[in-house]
């Protein structure tokens, strides 16, 4: 299963290569940002789980990779991307910013969290009913070091290309 630092590494690296290479418009650096930390967002049933269980007994299983893990969770902050295109409250426009886009970046970061699970680590619902997943990566086999050495691979690479194409050691 990814870890908690390849869904974050992941939708940013991505985003911020559309930012940099594809999108005509270079927009806040932000955004890429939210999308990176919006990539754990589904598993915040697992928190759910935990304080549920402070409660009563409550099998985490019956939660995760339920309704957070379907296309309806990035399929709602997409929605809200549509409803929210004339209203921007004032704290978040100081920020230079933009609520409809802070929720496409998290629609973004949600479904790659979502693409992620269902690629290396099972099936996840994306309709009702509806099971996608490949498990590429077998469990039994790597446990955590195969994704513990991409998350490792993928952000020293991430860095190299901040530093050459932003000069990120200017600001250290």
């Amino acid at each position: 299963m990814p870890q908690a630092a390849t869904h974050i590494i992941i939708p940013l690296v991505l985003a911020d290569i559309y930012r940099d290479y594809i999108s005509k418009i270079k927009f806040n650096i932000r955004y890429v940002l939210i999308a990176g930390l919006a990539g754990l967002l589904p598993d915040i049933d697992v928190l759910i789980g935990w304080i549920l269980n402070l409660f009563r007994y409550f099998d985490i299983s019956q939660l995760h990779r339920t309704f957070t893990h379907t296309l309806f969770f990035p399929l709602v902050f997409l929605i809200l991307f549509l409803l929210t295109r004339d209203y921007n409250p004032r704290f978040i426009k100081k920020q230079k910013l933009n609520l409809n886009y802070i929720f496409l970046a998290t629609a973004f970061g949600v479904l790659i969290h979502i693409l992620l699970d269902a690629l290396f680590s099972g099936p996840v619902y994306l309709l009702p009913g509806i099971q996608f997943g490949f498990n590429l990566i077998p469990l039994d086999i790597f446990q955590g070091t195969f994704f513990a050495g991409i998350d490792a691979i993928v952000l020293v690479l991430w860095l190299i290309h901040e530093e050459l194409k932003h000069r990120i050691s200017d600001y250290i």
